[in-house]
């Protein structure tokens, strides 16, 4: 695969502005926190915040791009995305109480087997589609070392977690409006979009994962297209 530099987008991408910024931020980890239902019933690995060094990224990329377009709302939480609804698939009020008790059931075999994700490096990607399966070029940057241990800050945490506080059970009549909204289905990830976003490619794949999609497939069958292992990753910011 060509790299950024190689298909000739502009340095402020490659040597410097972005990668440089990637280039001194120092090496973290995310702590897990739970499989979570997104909106539009997207299925989600949830963590509990953004470590320190990314925030301040996220920050200084916004101050060296003053024409960036506002952070999308699903950014400013970190999560890996794992599965859509298929096309023309919407969510019941009982398929989310399913989902409900899938999710609290493997939650702490989730947490259990994968605590940590440690992030050495993230990626710039030029995509051909949302959930990354289709890329026409990547820079690749490690992030500097000794990495930092520290946990998210509280303020921050807490943000995250009245996000996925909206998924327990007591507020699932409220929460249903969003699971269920149209849009963000198979053909919204997979279909033809172009852009430039900056993430955290998985080094290893859970190993809850099977399991939790053995049991969504069990339960509600043929209701969720998977995205695959090999793009699975935690955005830190869209670029362009």
């Amino acid at each position: 695969m060509q790299t950024m530099a190689e298909i000739g987008l502009p340095s402020t991408f490659t040597s410097g502005g972005l990668a440089s910024m990637v280039a001194s931020t120092q090496a973290c980890r995310f702590e897990v926190a739970e499989f979570f239902v997104s909106w539009q019933g997207v299925l989600t690995v949830a963590y509990t915040g953004f470590p320190d060094a990314l925030l301040e990224l996220k920050s200084q990329v916004a101050d060296f791009y003053p024409g960036l377009v506002k952070e999308f709302p699903g950014s400013k939480w970190p999560k890996t995305s794992i599965a859509c609804l298929r096309d023309n698939k919407r969510l019941s009020r009982e398929d989310l109480e399913k989902l409900r008790d899938i999710c609290s059931k493997e939650n702490s075999y989730l947490t259990s087997t994968t605590p940590l994700v440690e992030v050495n490096q993230l990626s710039i990607v030029l995509f051909a589609n949302c959930c990354l399966e289709q890329t026409l070029c990547q820079t690749d940057v490690s992030l500097a070392l000794p990495a930092s241990t520290a946990g998210p800050n509280s303020e921050h945490c807490a943000s995250v977690r009245a996000v996925l506080d909206e998924f327990r059970r007591e507020n699932l009549d409220n929460y249903y409006f969003n699971a269920s909204k149209d849009g963000n289905r198979t053909a919204h990830y997979r279909g033809f979009k172009a852009g430039v976003t900056l993430v955290h490619f998985l080094t290893s794949i859970p190993r809850a994962l099977a399991r939790f999609r053995e049991r969504v497939e069990r339960e509600l069958p043929n209701m969720y297209d998977w995205f695959a292992d090999r793009t699975l990753h935690i955005t830190v910011r869209a670029i362009l």
